[in-house]
């Protein structure tokens, strides 16, 4: 057995009051961990609180405990916490309104991002692993625990997101083998796959068929999209609405990488990168921006508001400013 799961299992067994914290804008593998989390540690008797700073989407109302989460909490009330699938702690949205989050109590750090900077007293982190779901299966694997139907359903949604439905370069042997034996246990692979890749919104196509229609591809071969307010206002759309289009701009055949920039309506500039391409480490590409992730799915988030003319073509970085240089 891991060292890492032996004492993450210690410090579960010392505790009672547990707080589990998904990162913020909240993706089908951080709370399929996270409920699964709380259905395995109540069969414990002990007491779980799901928290996360940002409501979860409505396409995930088929996991269990969905309209549980809080983004308020009394960090007195518990003596653990476990994060799963943050690769930082700012990730989870609550340090600055819990500035002692991570300084109080024992935290469990559960996830799978190669830029994950070990905020945990105990740091369970793989960056192979296709999703944080499956680290998770390992460890109750690992500890024995009986996964039932709704454990397997939750733990497979996280695997599905995070392989862009069996479809990224991560999805191996070892994930179709945990899935199988998810699917022999009860996990409703037809729920997942309807509510995670068949479930769009006549706005989501709308704002789909903005970001597609702005493509453009550089002359260095990158396939880029920019999706400003406007194009929100003209979709009748919401920023979460984009998640998932990054993955067709990726689609363009020979193309190094995709990115797709967009306004996040609370002041930020977000950027998201995918690639197919085994010479490109988009974590780096990232990093340069603040942000992180894996070698073939990242992303940031920057202070700022994008300009009404349109460019696509990413000339420089001021990391002093925190800002993008853009030209046609």
């Amino acid at each position: 057995m891991s060292s890492r799961y032996e004492e993450a299992k210690r410090l579960i067994n010392k505790a009672q009051n547990i707080l589990v914290i998904s990162h913020r804008k909240p993706d089908a593998d951080t709370l399929g961990a996270a409920v699964c989390l709380k259905i395995w540690l109540g069969k414990l008797g002990k007491s779980v609180t799901l928290a996360c700073v940002d409501r979860p989407s409505a396409i995930f109302d088929f996991l269990p405990y969905f309209g549980e989460f809080v983004d308020k909490f009394e960090l007195k009330d518990f003596d653990l916490m476990i994060v799963v699938d943050a690769g930082a702690n700012y990730m989870t949205g609550f340090h600055t309104k819990y500035p002692d989050l991570f300084k109080t109590i024992p935290v469990i750090n559960i996830d799978h991002h190669a830029s994950n900077d070990n905020y945990g007293t105990v740091n369970v982190v793989e960056s192979e692993a296709a999703s944080t779901t499956i680290i998770l299966y390992k460890m109750l694997k690992q500890w024995d625990v009986d996964i039932d139907n709704k454990m397997a359903t939750c733990l497979l949604s996280g695997i599905y997101n995070d392989t862009g439905s069996f479809m990224h370069s991560n999805t191996n042997k070892d994930v179709f083998e945990i899935s199988s034996d998810l699917m022999t246990k009860g996990a409703h692979v037809s729920v997942v796959s309807k509510h995670l890749f068949g479930n769009k919104t006549v706005s989501t196509l709308r704002l789909w068929g903005k970001a597609l229609e702005n493509a453009r591809i550089t002359d260095d071969n990158i396939v880029m999209s920019v999706v400003s307010d406007f194009d929100y206002s003209e979709a009748n759309a919401k920023p979460d609405e984009l998640s998932g289009v990054i993955d067709y701009l990726n689609m363009v055949p020979g193309s190094k990488f995709a990115v797709l920039i967009n306004e996040d309506k609370k002041g930020n500039i977000k950027g998201s990168f995918r690639t197919r391409n085994p010479d490109v480490d988009l974590s780096r590409i990232a990093a340069d921006f603040g942000g992180g992730g894996h070698s073939k799915a990242s992303g940031f988030s920057i202070p700022g508001k994008l300009v009404s003319e349109v460019s696509y073509k990413i000339v420089g970085v001021d990391n002093s400013k925190k800002s993008l240089k853009f030209s046609k």
